[in-house]
């Protein structure tokens, strides 16, 4: 998983090619350190579909009040520089993968 900044994230997310998952997230937040490996083990096998990327709020608070992301963990699908739905909450990797194709199938 690729970790964006304020400084990257235009590069890395907005102007990709490709969707982007970015997984909002932050060192204490407990749930965060749950979905984590599970966002690891998805982004090998959705590589050719999706890529994947950790924000970190407290380093970049202001990327994350650009999108109104108010609590952890949030992932938001990007697509195009838009974005296409979001993900709030701690879920299995069974959930969180039916979560992704359901919204792939939008793109």
């Amino acid at each position: 998983m690729l970790d964006v900044t304020k400084d990257t994230f235009d590069r890395e997310v907005l102007q990709n090619k490709m969707p982007v998952l970015v997984d909002f997230w932050a060192p204490w937040c407990e749930p965060c350190r749950i979905v984590s490996p599970v966002l690891e083990k998805l982004s090998n096998e959705y590589s050719n579909k999706l890529k994947f990327a950790k924000l970190n709020v407290d380093d970049n608070q202001e990327i994350a009040a650009q999108f109104d992301v108010r609590g952890i963990p949030c992932m938001i699908v990007f697509s195009k520089g838009n974005e296409l739905d979001r993900i709030i909450g701690a879920y299995s990797e069974a959930e969180l993968r039916k979560k992704i194709d359901q919204i792939l199938a939008k793109a």
